[in-house]
C-alpha cells in the first residue's frame, strides 16, 4: 500500500526523478543544489543559502567516480592517457551540454539580471551530484555518472577533438619543461554573488596571457586557452 507522503509527491520531486531517475528522500538537498548564490546574495552566519558547498562536493565527487571507472575500463593506458581522457570528460563544456540536455537550466534559481553564463548550469549540475550523494549514497551516484555522463561521452568518437582542458594541457607543457609559472588574480569587478576574476598566467615574473571568468578557476581556464593557442596549438 502506497503511503500518504508517496502519494503527495509534488511536481518538484517529480521532476528529480525524471532527471535522476529516483524519488529523492530530502527534496531540499536538491532545491538547494539548483539555487544559484545569486539568488541569495547576502551572507548568512548559519545554514546555507545556495549551492556553492554542494558544487564543491560534487566536484570533487565526479573526478573520483570518473577516474574509478576509466581505470577498470582501460587498464593498458597509462597516467597521463587517463588524466587527459578524465579532463575531456568533466571539462566545463561537457557539463554544461549534460545539464542542458537533462532540463537543469529550467529548474536552476537565480537573479543575474542578464548576465549569465551556461557555466551556471554545469555548477549546478555538480551540486545536484553532491546532493544525489548525501541523498542517496556512493552506489546511487555512480551509477547517475556513468549512465548521464561518462558512456554518453565515451560513446563520441570526438571526444578528444571537441573539448580540450587547457589548463591541464598547459601545466602539463610546463611541468614537462621544467618552467616556473604561477596563476594569480589581477581584477575582480561586480557583486560577491556575480563576481567577474581576470587571472594571470605568468611564467617567472612574466605575464604571458590572462583570462576572465565567473570564478577564479574558469579564470585559469580562459588564460591557459589563450596561451595555448598561442603558443603551443601548433606545436
Amino acid at each position: 500500500m502506497l503511503s500518504f507522503a508517496l502519494l503527495r509527491r509534488n511536481s518538484f520531486d517529480k521532476k528529480i526523478k525524471t532527471i535522476t531517475g529516483f524519488w529523492p528522500k530530502e527534496a531540499s538537498l536538491y532545491k538547494l543544489a539548483l539555487r544559484h548564490a545569486s539568488a541569495y546574495p547576502f551572507r548568512k552566519k548559519k545554514g546555507e543559502r545556495n549551492n556553492e558547498r554542494l558544487e564543491f562536493l560534487g566536484d570533487a565527487v565526479i573526478d573520483l567516480i570518473v577516474a574509478d571507472i576509466l581505470y577498470y575500463r582501460y587498464p593498458a593506458e597509462d597516467e597521463g592517457y587517463l588524466t587527459k581522457l578524465r579532463s575531456k570528460i568533466v571539462s566545463r563544456n561537457n557539463l554544461n551540454r549534460v545539464a542542458d540536455e537533462l532540463g537543469i537550466p529550467s529548474l536552476v534559481v537565480a537573479n543575474l539580471k542578464g548576465n549569465y553564463s551556461d557555466s551556471i548550469y554545469g555548477d549546478a549540475l555538480e551540486a545536484l551530484i553532491g546532493a544525489i550523494y548525501l541523498d542517496q549514497g556512493i552506489k546511487r551516484v555512480e551509477h547517475f555518472i556513468i549512465q548521464k555522463i561518462i558512456d554518453p561521452l565515451l560513446s563520441n568518437k570526438d571526444l578528444f577533438e571537441t573539448t580540450l582542458n587547457y589548463k591541464s594541457e598547459v601545466i602539463e607543457h610546463f611541468q614537462a619543461e621544467r618552467i616556473s609559472f604561477r596563476f594569480e588574480e589581477i581584477e575582480r569587478q561586480g557583486e560577491q554573488h556575480n563576481s567577474r576574476f581576470t587571472m594571470g598566467l605568468f611564467i617567472s615574473n612574466t605575464l604571458v596571457a590572462k583570462g576572465e571568468g565567473s570564478s577564479k578557476k574558469k579564470g585559469e581556464e580562459a588564460a591557459s586557452k589563450l596561451y595555448y593557442e598561442k603558443t603551443l596549438a601548433n606545436g
